[in-house]
């Protein structure tokens, strides 16, 4: 049945009941120990392309980021890692990114639910749990600074400059998929997107350390090599074309060893969704 227009307004309104907590909250909040740890679930319409675009972007970024942890802990355990900084930033990416995959688990456990009945007389709705937020709150999760620049100066070996061009390579790939999600017109949550300004965000940053620890090298970076297998989280990923760009869920191709130039920068990233916004 089509929606009449107080259909459609009463739709509005009782989404925004159903959706989440205040606009102040967001993906990456810190554990409030003066907060009560209530959780809250986002809905959104029941639509069968906007789930299958939650699922994809879900069976890409997960493993992609246990990819991440994986990495951060070989490097951590190799006796060439010297670098101060880099080692911060292995143990914030493996404390804040195992967040994030229980965040995207919770995702698929909420497309797995069956949807609710809004019954608005006139239409009846069909609502998908899409999202749990408050998940930090119930879970006393504090986030992990990102080391900062002045945290660059220190010895930089060989290994270091390995690790810092492997995950550079690595988060592009994140960045690709997060920019590939906000650019399909058929991915609607808004839980989502709000996790992925936090991943834009954060990864740009961490790039951004990583060069200036590249550039600290003593000797020829662009002379270091990378074996792909040191690139963790990149298999069963589709391929893009020569652009790099093949549309959501796909990624850019395996790296060849060849070094990475240490001036190169990232692309600039694309307009995502603001932290405060909920979904409609």
């Amino acid at each position: 049945m089509s929606m009449t227009r107080h259909s459609a307004f009463a739709l509005g309104a009782a989404l925004l009941v159903l959706g989440a907590s205040p606009a102040a909250a967001a993906i990456g909040d810190d554990y409030d120990p003066g907060r009560a740890p209530v959780p809250s679930t986002w809905y959104g319409l029941a639509d069968p392309a906007a789930m299958q675009a939650d699922r994809d972007y879900v069976a890409g970024m997960r493993p992609h980021h246990a990819g991440a942890l994986s990495m951060s802990r070989d490097y951590l355990a190799d006796p060439q890692a010297s670098s101060p900084a880099l080692q911060a930033l292995a143990r914030a990416i493996i404390r804040n990114q195992s967040f994030e995959i229980g965040l995207l688990d919770e995702v698929s456990r909420n497309l797995d639910r069956p949807p609710r009945v809004l019954n608005l007389g006139l239409a009846r709705i069909l609502l998908q749990p899409t999202a749990t937020e408050g998940l930090g709150q119930v879970q006393r999760f504090m986030r992990a600074p990102i080391p900062g620049a002045a945290t660059a100066a220190g010895p930089v070996t060989a290994r270091d400059v390995q690790f810092a061009k492997a995950m550079i390579i690595h988060h592009e790939a994140a960045l690709t998929m997060a920019r590939d999600y906000h650019a399909n017109p058929a991915a609607r949550n808004g839980f989502l997107g709000l996790l992925n300004t936090d991943i834009v965000a954060d990864q740009s940053q961490e790039i951004a350390l990583m060069r200036r620890i590249i550039a600290a090298y003593p000797g020829d970076a662009a002379a270091v090599a990378v074996d792909p297998a040191m690139i963790h989280g990149m298999d069963g990923m589709r391929h893009a074309g020569t652009d790099g760009h093949a549309g959501h869920g796909s990624m850019p191709a395996p790296p060849s060893p060849a070094p990475m130039p240490p001036q190169a920068q990232p692309a600039p990233p694309r307009q995502a969704t603001p932290r405060a916004a909920r979904p409609a």
